[in-house]
């Protein structure tokens, strides 16, 4: 005991020194725990708590299906929810226009209301059946929930217009 109480007494200061280096590490690691890795067990966080307030009816993608398929034009149509984004596929037959295929993709978002519409961004994918490097096309669009509220499309240039504007129509 006599021990002890002589290495206690030679070396207090790094003893306390050495409790406050703990504590400190303690209170470092659960810090940054909980910071990181959050309470939250949803990948998405809190972002989407807003979509409890307006959720969208399941019906909704059928019927966006079914508006897409009325369209002869229209061969395969999808629509799917994941986290906010509600993502629109749409495959056309392949005498269809880019610029018409654009316009029947773009008429699915009468079917929201605008609640649905001010809480969810919508994703296009159009696409013709056959897409090689001479005909078809694949184009991407994109409606914001806080954005402008149109579709912005990416920039696609049909191959028709490509070979028309340098002169090499086949």
């Amino acid at each position: 005991m006599s021990k002890i109480k002589k290495i206690w007494t030679e070396n207090k200061v790094l003893f306390v020194l050495g409790i406050i280096l703990i504590i400190c590490l303690i209170v470092f690691a659960t810090v940054s725990i909980t910071y990181f890795y959050g309470a939250s067990k949803d990948k998405y966080g809190n972002r989407l708590d807003i979509t409890k307030e307006v959720p969208l009816d399941s019906k909704l993608y059928t019927d966006i299906e079914n508006e897409l398929k009325a369209n002869e034009k229209v061969i395969k149509a999808s629509a799917k929810l994941k986290g906010k984004i509600v993502y629109i596929n749409v495959t056309f037959s392949d005498e269809t226009k880019l610029e018409d295929a654009k316009l029947i993709a773009e008429t699915v978002i009468k079917l929201f209301n605008e609640d649905e519409l001010n809480v969810y961004d919508l994703e296009f994918i159009i696409q013709t059946e056959n897409v090689t490097d001479n005909a078809g096309f694949v184009a991407l669009g994109a409606r914001n929930s806080n954005g402008s509220g149109s579709v912005v499309w990416n920039n696609t240039t049909s191959v028709e217009k490509d070979q028309e504007s340098s002169g090499k129509k086949q």
